[in-house]
């Protein structure tokens, strides 16, 4: 006797029950479908030069969203035998820059870190204050010295500038990070006798490998995409970056579609490559609080 109204309650709950769980199921099949839709037209546009990179002008205009059969390989390789050198200067500034920029941030990070000196702060907030100034308001100071300098049309034009300016948002990260290691480990690699620079080569840049791949990955995006700077400072192709060289590029293959697409595809190509290289120490670097104050 005593079973029998929980018997009926529940029967009576089951369908309602049942229709919440229905209604649930579908809101998430359309949260699914919406995020497939916003994924897909995120990603069209690269699937779409992508196709097209592989049609000669015939396809292109006769198989306009389809891809088209046989693929115009060729387009990849006049393109590549197009844009090899500025792809080999973008890689060449590129790494330089990183390399300059990863350099002095940690050494400086460090030094304000843990190293005590009068004026300490003031110098550190005052290299902070520099990013807040957009960079198009230093174009023509920082032109007009380069070009006293003579460094016009070099490598050094590009790399220098680079290093200077994006090196203080790597001060701002490993600043955070290595104020946060525990005083004792330096402590012990004093007592040991070691100095500034043992300290950070053996204890800090060991612990410090995500906030690296972060600053690497960040670096790497601002100069292989930097455009206006190497526009201004260079017109020698000798030295000529990939942003710059893609525009003189374009106006060669006007109405080439396939061939222009191509060289587009291939541009794209390294920056994939480092960030895939750098995808987990960028993400640990941002979880581990790279990006906390």
């Amino acid at each position: 006797m005593s079973q029998e109204p929980e018997n009926n309650l529940h029967s009576t709950t089951s369908p309602v029950r049942r229709g919440h769980l229905r209604r649930i199921g579908i809101v998430g099949v359309l949260w699914r479908l919406t995020l497939a839709l916003i994924l897909f037209l995120t990603f069209f546009p690269f699937l779409f030069m992508v196709s097209t990179s592989f049609k000669d002008t015939h396809q292109f205009y006769h198989s306009f969203w389809l891809p088209a059969w046989p693929p115009a390989v060729h387009n990849y390789v006049q393109a590549f035998a197009d844009l090899k050198v500025y792809i080999f200067n973008s890689l060449f500034v590129t790494a330089a820059s990183i390399a300059g920029i990863l350099m002095f941030s940690t050494m400086t990070g460090f030094l304000i870190a843990r190293y005590r000196f009068p004026g300490r702060e003031i110098i550190y907030y005052m290299m902070l204050a520099m990013l807040m100034v957009p960079g198009v308001l230093m174009l023509i100071p920082q032109f007009v010295w380069v070009q006293q300098l003579g460094l016009l049309n070099t490598y050094w034009v590009m790399i220098l500038p680079y290093i200077a300016g994006m090196q203080i948002i790597g001060l701002f990260l490993f600043r955070s990070f290595f104020a946060q290691i525990d005083q004792a480990l330096f402590e012990s690699a004093q007592v040991d006798g070691a100095g500034l620079f043992r300290q950070l080569w053996h204890i800090a840049l060991p612990l410090s490998k995500s906030i690296l791949g972060v600053v690497a990955i960040t670096s790497a995006l601002g100069v292989w995409n930097s455009f206006l700077w190497p526009l201004v400072t260079t017109s020698d192709e000798n030295v000529m970056v990939l942003t710059v060289g893609v525009l003189r590029y374009y106006t060669r293959t006007l109405n080439q579609y396939g061939l222009m697409f191509a060289g587009y595809t291939i541009c794209s190509i390294p920056l994939g490559i480092i960030f895939t290289l750098f995808t987990r120490a960028f993400m640990k670097g941002i979880t581990s609080g790279a990006l906390k104050a």
